[in-house]
């Protein structure tokens, strides 16, 4: 009798007691906030709490109502773009229909999880700021919905910070993300106007945030939010271009997200220091030749330093000497121009020295250790501007290919048999598709551009003059074979690179899928081509090439060494939206190949 009357007031229990009570782990709280600097999170006193730090760059022009559709939808798209009838895009509003959603707070900031329609299910259009009254409104709209947006503006108050700070210990059991509408104004500069810091708190994990899509300690992207929002209810999320969250654990966790933040802005300022040093040598070496036709030794000097400045930075990266910039610059300098002149003391070959030491330190940094890559200048992921967040840019992509063509014709040079001629040829150039594959580099343009120049390799090589039409055709399909057996590594990875992503939303969108995405590389492209100081430098390279011309042609080896080197370079150029970068990189090792060719130089005298 008593097993009976237990039984019973356990059905009752769990027939009559709310569902606020029983799902209340099923409940998410999003705060939008003002801003989010990183003392403001400090004053919030969070005990047990994860931080990441996310890229907000959308597509142009930037308004806030373009930022909140993209965090809504977990795609970047201009407004234009969201308002296209043609487009197939999942709004959380629409996606979480059986959940409900409500909100809190002004006009415009409930788009962040509305439906098409631009409604939610529930709302109040005021937020009051005492803490009874949002505890209150909160726990009356979690009655009605799982999921809630709540606009909360601090105005620099201190008074807001603590109401929120207690608002967060009575919810401190609920998925909560708190993000903010901007980079704060503390945070803010000429570099930085993108990077901004995310909490999320689930009442259990303390640490930082990584993803999938970003594989890099402390990162997310901006379409990773809504896509973990949707995997709280079991929303499939394979085919999407976000991925969940995922926590490391730290003792620390702001601490570690300061320090991955000060790594990446001063990573960012080296890069654009170096970079532009490199493009600043490459306009002085062409006015030098072109205008008073010689080439002064301290530019030579400077050229031969710039281009030992690429190794030596990857080098550098093993001891994160990027957490002092001057010591960094200082360091980074002299060492190059000390390798430089160690090279000639030994009389060494200085362009064929420096390829085969980019080569080996890409190549291994890649395949074993990539954090070396990221933490040199050439390597360098910007994640405050680009998208991308591991493998190879298109930067140290082109500076990867050209080292590889300059190795294998300086090596053949000491090689009598063929025999070890064509096996050197198949190793360098098979190995340069292996480190720019999906599972490695992880760069699709530059993938694709390796197999070009192994197709032309294997031309060269090969001697591929007779039966033409069989070779070509058999050349054809083994290119075909070896992006095919790519895209399938590709497809089955964890999280998939930007051209199985692109294939997901052709398949889900089509035409018009298609056209947006060629559209807006095209016009990055041409942009990027146009715009000082790339195309000042693109436009001196091919006027140094010119100019070059007769000598190139009158050397049958050195002729068919730059119809490769050009070909690939193009190439590379095209398929990237950043490819005038890989093209300069491949013409400034070319030339200062060209310029190392004693026969040249004594023309040039």
């Amino acid at each position: 009798m008593k097993r009976r009357i237990i039984g019973l007031l356990l059905i009752m229990i769990i027939f009559f007691v709310p569902n606020t009570i029983r799902a209340s782990s099923n409940d998410s709280i999003l705060i939008l906030v003002d801003e989010l600097s990183f003392d403001l999170i400090k004053d919030l006193a969070l005990e047990k709490y994860s931080i990441g730090l996310v890229n907000y760059k959308t597509r142009p022009p930037y308004y806030k109502e373009n930022l909140l559709l993209s965090i809504n939808t977990g795609r970047k798209l201009s407004l234009k773009e969201f308002k296209n009838k043609n487009a197939k895009i999942e709004y959380l509003g629409d996606v979480l229909k059986k959940e409900k959603v409500s909100y809190i707070g002004g006009r415009t900031e409930k788009i962040l999880v509305a439906n098409s329609k631009g409604e939610v299910d529930y709302e109040l259009d005021e937020i009051n700021y005492d803490l009874d009254w949002l505890i209150e409104n909160t726990d009356y709209l979690l009655k009605k919905s799982n999921i809630l947006l709540v606009s909360y503006d601090f105005k620099g108050e201190d008074k807001r910070v603590d109401i929120l700070k207690k608002y967060l210990e009575n919810y401190s059991d609920r998925n909560i993300i708190i993000l903010p509408e901007g980079v704060a104004k503390v945070d803010r500069n000429l570099l930085n106007k993108f990077l901004v810091p995310i909490i999320y708190i689930n009442g259990k994990d303390s640490g930082i945030l990584t993803s999938q899509s970003t594989r890099r300690e402390g990162l997310i992207t901006l379409e990773d939010i809504s896509v973990h929002i949707k995997s709280i209810y079991g929303i499939d999320y394979k085919n999407t271009v976000g991925k969940p969250f995922e926590f490391i654990k730290a003792e620390n966790p702001m601490e570690r997200i300061r320090d991955i933040f000060t790594d990446t802005m001063n990573l960012l300022i080296l890069a654009t220091v170096f970079h532009g040093l490199i493009y600043f040598t490459q306009f002085i070496f062409s006015i030098r030749l072109l205008k008073y036709r010689k080439i002064d030794n301290w530019v030579y000097g400077l050229y031969s330093s710039m281009a030992a400045s690429i190794p030596i930075s990857i080098v550098l990266g093993v001891f994160n000497l990027q957490k002092n910039i001057l010591l960094y610059l200082l360091i980074c300098i002299l060492l190059s121009y000390g390798t430089v002149k160690f090279f000639i003391i030994k009389k060494l070959d200085l362009i064929k020295a420096l390829s085969f030491l980019i080569y080996g330190l890409i190549s291994l940094g890649v395949l074993f250790y990539p954090k070396i890559i990221y933490n040199s200048f050439i390597g360098f992921n910007n994640l405050v501007y680009g998208a991308r967040f591991y493998g190879l840019n298109n930067g140290i992509m082109g500076v990867f290919l050209i080292s590889s063509i300059l190795i294998y014709f300086s090596s053949i040079e000491g090689i009598n048999r063929n025999g070890y001629k064509k096996i050197l040829g198949l190793f360098i150039f098979t190995l340069n598709m292996l480190v720019l594959s999906a599972r490695f580099g992880a760069n699709t343009g530059g993938f694709i551009t390796s197999i070009v120049l192994f197709g032309l390799m294997v031309y060269y090589i090969f001697s591929l003059g007779k039966n033409i039409i069989n070779k070509y055709i058999i050349l054809f399909l083994l290119v075909i074979g070896i992006f095919t057996v790519n895209m399938l590594f590709d497809y089955s990875n964890t999280s998939n690179s930007h051209a199985i992503e692109f294939l997901y939303r052709i398949k889900k969108n089509g035409l018009w899928e298609f056209m947006t995405i060629v559209s807006f590389k095209a016009k990055e492209l041409f942009k990027l081509t146009i715009v000082p100081p790339f195309s000042i430098i693109l436009a001196s390279q091919v006027l140094i090439l010119r100019k070059m011309k007769d000598y190139i042609l009158e050397n049958i080896k050195l002729k068919s060494k730059t119809f490769i080197v050009l070909i690939t370079a193009i190439v590379g150029l095209l398929l990237n939206d950043t490819g005038p970068i890989t093209f300069i990189y491949m013409m400034f090792f070319f030339i200062f190949d060209l310029t190392n060719e004693r026969k040249y130089i004594n023309m040039i005298d």
